[in-house]
């Protein structure tokens, strides 16, 4: 019986997208036992522009490159992180959004050095982080942002 050809994944070459792939790789083995599995994870731009993505066009810069493997038949379908995937413009032509993970546990971590609850921390105290998101959970609740 001749050896069949393994899917190929694309992906992001970073921990969360990596441990996405790996939990797509054992949903493949489960349903598909014996299926071959390869995965070309790649550094994108996104990952290597130090400055403001705006000024690269934004989050789809750690995606356009994982798209471009798919659409030039490199990989055979990708896993990107949903947070990289732009919500503001439509995926590349040629492409859907065919399957998602199963939601995993939403709660970030609070980590402070004297163990302070995040409800508790002064007005004015500045937060490190570089998720915009996060940036934004983190003013509203400690009343950093002034609405008028």
């Amino acid at each position: 019986m001749p050896e069949s050809r393994a899917v190929r994944i694309g992906t992001r070459n970073s921990p969360m997208a990596l441990a996405q792939v790996d939990r797509v790789k054992a949903m493949l083995a489960d349903r598909h036992p014996g299926v071959r599995v390869e995965v070309q994870s790649m550094t994108t731009s996104g990952d290597r522009w130090q400055g403001s993505l705006s000024q690269l066009g934004g989050k789809g810069a750690f995606t356009k490159e994982v798209d471009a493997a798919l659409l030039a038949d490199q990989v055979d379908l990708v896993v990107h992180c949903v947070k990289d995937v732009p919500g503001d413009r439509p995926a590349p032509a040629g492409t859907v959004m065919a399957a998602y993970l199963g939601r995993d546990d939403v709660r970030d971590a609070w980590i402070h050095p004297s163990g302070v609850p995040i409800d508790r921390v002064p007005e004015g105290t500045v937060v490190g982080t570089s998720a915009v998101r996060r940036t934004a959970q983190i003013a509203l609740h400690l009343s950093l942002i002034h609405t008028e």
